[in-house]
Parts: C-alpha cells; sequence; structure tokens
C-alpha cells in the first residue's frame, strides 16, 4: 500500500518527522506529542510538551507554496495586528530568534519551512447562525482592512498581490482553471465567457485605496475561533494585497444557488458597516469576485488533483462556477 502524501506530494510520515525533528529548534522538548490535526496546503500538527501548560500548533508549509521571506511577513503583520488589539495567536521564536525554521526532508529540495503558533482553545464560529455569525465575521474582515491601509510594513515585507492574473488564467496562483479535466467542453467554453466577463469588470472597478490593499484573504467562519467571548483570527496564509470585498467573495462562493447566498451576503455587510464604509456600487461587484475565486477554486481542483479534498470536491466547484458563470453572463449559456 503507497504511503499517504500531503497536497505537495511528501509523505505525511515525512511532514510528521519533520514536525518532530524541528522541536529542539524551537526549545521543545524532543520527545512532545505531535497529533497531526490537518493537511491541505500545510501539514498543521498539535504538540504537548509535558513541561509546557498549553499545547502549540506547528505548521509544516507546503513546499513551493510560500517563500520563508512570505511567511516571516505573515507572521509580522500578525504581530501588528494583536497589537493593534484584533486578537491573533502569536509565533514562537526559535533558539535563534527566527520564527520560520527550515527543515531538510530526505535531502530533497531547499526544505520545508515550519512554524509554531500558540494554541487557540476555542470553538470555529456557527454556521448554523447565519445572521450572528457572518456580521462578525464581515465586522473583522473590516477591522483587519482598517489596519492594514494604515499600518506601516517593516522592510522586506513581501505577501503575494491577489490581482486578475493571480486569481484566472495560466499565472493564477491556485492554477489554471482551463487545465482542469473535469470541466466539459461545454462547461469550459461558458466559464470562458464569464473569466472575460470578470476581468471586464474588475478592470473596470480597479484597485482604488477604498477597494484594494492588505488583506486576509480567506476569512471563513472556521478561520475565526472564539475562547472566552473574543474572537480570534487564524489562518492568515492567503493573506496579503487584494480587493477588499474577496474576503466576502470567498464565504458566498459555496453558497452560490442557495437561498442562503443573499441572507449571508446581507449580514457580512451589515456587520463591515459598523466599522467603516462600503459603498453600495462596491457591493454590486461582488458577483464578479465570487465568480474569480470560484475560477481559483478549480485551478486548485487541478494542481491538487491527487489530494482527497480534490476528490471530493471537484465536481461540486465545477458546479458551482457554471451556475454562477450563467448568473453574470445573464442566464446565457
Amino acid at each position: 500500500m503507497p504511503a499517504m502524501t500531503s497536497p505537495s506530494g511528501e509523505p505525511l510520515d515525512a511532514l510528521a518527522a519533520a514536525a518532530r525533528a524541528v522541536l529542539p529548534r524551537f526549545g521543545v522538548a524532543a520527545g512532545a506529542a505531535v497529533t497531526l490535526l490537518h493537511h491541505r496546503e500545510n501539514a498543521v500538527f498539535r504538540v504537548d510538551d509535558p513541561a509546557e501548560a498549553w499545547p502549540w500548533a506547528l505548521r509544516v508549509h507546503r513546499r513551493g507554496y510560500r517563500t520563508t521571506a512570505e511567511i516571516r511577513s505573515e507572521i509580522a503583520w500578525m504581530d501588528a495586528l494583536r497589537e493593534a488589539g484584533i486578537p491573533t495567536p502569536r509565533a514562537r521564536p526559535g533558539l535563534d530568534g527566527d520564527p520560520v525554521q527550515v527543515v531538510p526532508v530526505d535531502g530533497a529540495g531547499d526544505g520545508l519551512a515550519v512554524d509554531m503558533l500558540a494554541w487557540i482553545d476555542g470553538r470555529p464560529l456557527q454556521v448554523d447562525d447565519a445572521s450572528e455569525c457572518y456580521a462578525l465575521v464581515g465586522r473583522t474582515s473590516a477591522l483587519i482592512q482598517r489596519h492594514g491601509r494604515s499600518w506601516r510594513p517593516p522592510p522586506g515585507f513581501t505577501r503575494p498581490v491577489w490581482e486578475l492574473d493571480a486569481l484566472i488564467g495560466p499565472r493564477a496562483l491556485w492554477g489554471d482553471y482551463a487545465q482542469l479535466d473535469a470541466l466539459s467542453p461545454a462547461a469550459l467554453a461558458l466559464v470562458d465567457r464569464a473569466a472575460v466577463t470578470v476581468r471586464q469588470r474588475l478592470a473596470a472597478f480597479g484597485r482604488g485605496p477604498d477597494r484594494f490593499g492588505l488583506t486576509h484573504g480567506d476569512l471563513m467562519p472556521d478561520n475565526v475561533l472564539i475562547e472566552g467571548g473574543v474572537p480570534y483570527v487564524i489562518d492568515f496564509d492567503d493573506s496579503g494585497f487584494g480587493w477588499y470585498l474577496y474576503d466576502l467573495a470567498t464565504i458566498l462562493a459555496p453558497a452560490v444557488g442557495s437561498p442562503s447566498f443573499a441572507h449571508v451576503r446581507d449580514a457580512w455587510i451589515a456587520g463591515y458597516r459598523t466599522v467603516t464604509p462600503l459603498p453600495d456600487a462596491h457591493v454590486g461587484d461582488v458577483d464578479a469576485l465570487v465568480m474569480a475565486r470560484l475560477l481559483l477554486g478549480l485551478g486548485w481542483m487541478h494542481t491538487r488533483r491527487e489530494t482527497q479534498m480534490a476528490r471530493d470536491f471537484t465536481e461540486v466547484v465545477v458546479q458551482l462556477a457554471c451556475m454562477q458563470a450563467e448568473k453574470i453572463l445573464g442566464g446565457r449559456s
């Protein structure tokens, strides 16, 4: 039986070995318990050291997805947000002071980047109470984005820019949707037409400072953990410079065609507006951003096609993308 692999192709036992090997670099006992929590882009482990009162979350980053400079930049922004009163997990520095350690894996490549974040013993937001849940997510998005507009990043700060080519087409950061074998010729022709419309609409919308800037990029409800009544924001792996309303699009994409779509959208917007203005004219381009998110998702399903997640969800994402394509094309097939 072949060894189970991560989305990046490394055997899971190799990732677990890397997680254990790096512990002494963070001042953690080599014999601490290391338990795999999940493996999508990154492999995330829980680390329990009997000598410490609290566990830690250890991330073994997917090879080639984020550079060490990008990960350090992610941590720098999380630190700045926390200092500004927006709770995020703190990173544990290595014994050398660096929060990012690189561990060789079977002598292949440049090794794997690893970091450790404080454990948040909270519960994810409950999506069954859409109004309260999504209003809180909208408010949190607005707080994060407001901070990003005024924050001066440190020298060397680098994060992805989620502009049109990063979302759609051959240079998309998650992969080219057109390469996905699960798209029939008719479906591909449909989403191709939708992609043209998305490019036109978002190019016209523009990247002014009131609509494009530093943002979380993947603020789903399960990336907000409630501990002691306080919302902690986690998983800044896809944070970067993008359209502010893309945060809303990431939540709405799975709800395309659902009666909850408008309810979730309106609750998020109401929460957002408790922090900062959001013009109705901006909201009009949410549908284009939802389509962009789904096109990016189709690219992910292609480049991660060997993963269980891709096997489980490719058909669903194709259906959602086709429904949204018909919507933004005005019902034309």
